[in-house]
């Protein structure tokens, strides 16, 4: 059997306070297994972990791990670095990104290229190559000149006929959105542990009798 894409085993994390005393641990036995190919939906309350999870599989610096592992494409990343894990292929996408004036979306995409290939790409070299995949998901293609996430109204586009490896965890308070995102499974995280998985029907069920049910 394969190894899956993304698979975490009891992980425990707490914010990282070097001047304190040791924080209390937010995350306390995460599992989670991704296959590739598949979209797994994440909810729950306030407070249950969904933000320092999400900070703890792309490397903030800002969480450290005490327990557990995480592991991409069978390596194990749990002490990767952030560009190291960006670099393999992880990335965080926010639903409502800040916008970042000065800096075009063509320039941004340059440098973080570069980086991962060790190679200094021109615009012009990166303008040719992604004009093709802007045709493909139907994107005005002066969206490459504005400033990064100008204008942007959130939201996800769901990639998997061009990518059937792509894996999404898709971190949300609304149940509104597995409308559109159609996950394969539903996660409800509750006080730093994964307390129920199971498939759309679950969000469903946290639409009518909400996060009481689980506590």
């Amino acid at each position: 059997m394969s190894d899956p894409l993304f698979e975490i085993d009891d992980l425990h994390a707490r914010p990282l306070a070097p001047d304190a005393d040791a924080p209390a641990e937010i995350l306390q036995g995460v599992d989670l297994r991704i296959e590739p190919g598949e979209i797994h939906a994440l909810m729950g309350p306030n407070g249950s972990g969904k933000s320092t999870l999400a900070n703890v599989l792309v490397g903030s610096p800002e969480y450290e791990v005490t327990h557990g592992s995480i592991r991409f494409n069978g390596d194990d990343i749990t002490t990767w670095t952030p560009d190291v894990r960006g670099k393999a292929g992880i990335f965080l996408a926010f639903q409502y990104p800040q916008e970042i004036a000065g800096v075009s979306v063509i320039n941004f995409l340059r440098q973080a290229l570069s980086s991962r290939k060790g190679i200094d790409l021109s615009v012009l070299e990166l303008r040719l190559a992604i004009m093709e995949w802007m045709e493909r998901l139907d994107m005005d293609p002066s969206f490459a000149d504005r400033y990064l996430n100008e204008g942007f109204s959130g939201g996800e586009q769901e990639v998997r006929s061009e990518r059937p490896e792509l894996g999404i965890l898709a971190i949300t308070h609304y149940q509104r959105l597995l409308k559109y995102l159609e996950p394969d499974r539903v996660h409800i995280l509750v006080d730093g542990r994964i307390v129920d998985s199971g498939g759309p029907e679950l969000a469903e069920r946290l639409e009518t009798e909400g996060y009481d049910a689980w506590r």
